[in-house]
């Protein structure tokens, strides 16, 4: 009888356990995104310098907040994810089976004003970050602000 209802008991809580950590690392890599990108819009404010925050840098499924020289020389370098100017961010990693799409852009311009643009998509940018089939996007206005959808 001990042993049936352990059975039952473990029956129903391991897929609870399993639902609860894929929401949990869903969670936190979307928070990890929209820290990295009010981070990187702080600094553009504090310096009045422009940021990229470009998505799938230095790999895929990472992003990283890179300072803008003005030279498009280093800026638009093939290389530039891979390189580290004073400024830059550090790459924000994804942690194993979660991943994100920002929507067809390729990174999110940030003003020394605050002011966002997309590069490769539109602003308002919708960047939906994936756990299997769990889904959480964050939504980025064209001044910053940062919304998140409920998990479904």
């Amino acid at each position: 009888m001990a042993l049936a209802l352990i059975g039952i008991v473990s029956a129903i809580a391991v897929p609870v356990f399993i639902e609860s950590s894929a929401r949990n690392s869903l969670w936190n890599a979307s928070e990890r995104i929209g820290a990295n990108i009010r981070e990187t819009r702080l600094k553009a404010i504090t310096q009045n310098t422009t940021y990229r925050i470009v998505f799938n840098c230095p790999t895929v499924g990472s992003l990283r907040g890179l300072i803008m020289t003005g030279d498009p020389v280093v800026d638009d370098a093939a290389d530039r994810c891979n390189q580290t100017l004073e400024g830059d961010s550090a790459a924000v990693e994804m942690p194993p089976s979660v991943t994100y799409d920002p929507d067809g852009a390729t990174a999110l311009q940030v003003s020394g004003r605050g002011v966002f643009t997309a590069i490769g998509g539109a602003v308002p940018l919708v960047v939906s970050v994936n756990y299997g089939a769990t889904v959480r996007t964050l939504t980025v206005s064209t001044t910053g602000q940062i919304t998140f959808s409920d998990v479904h």
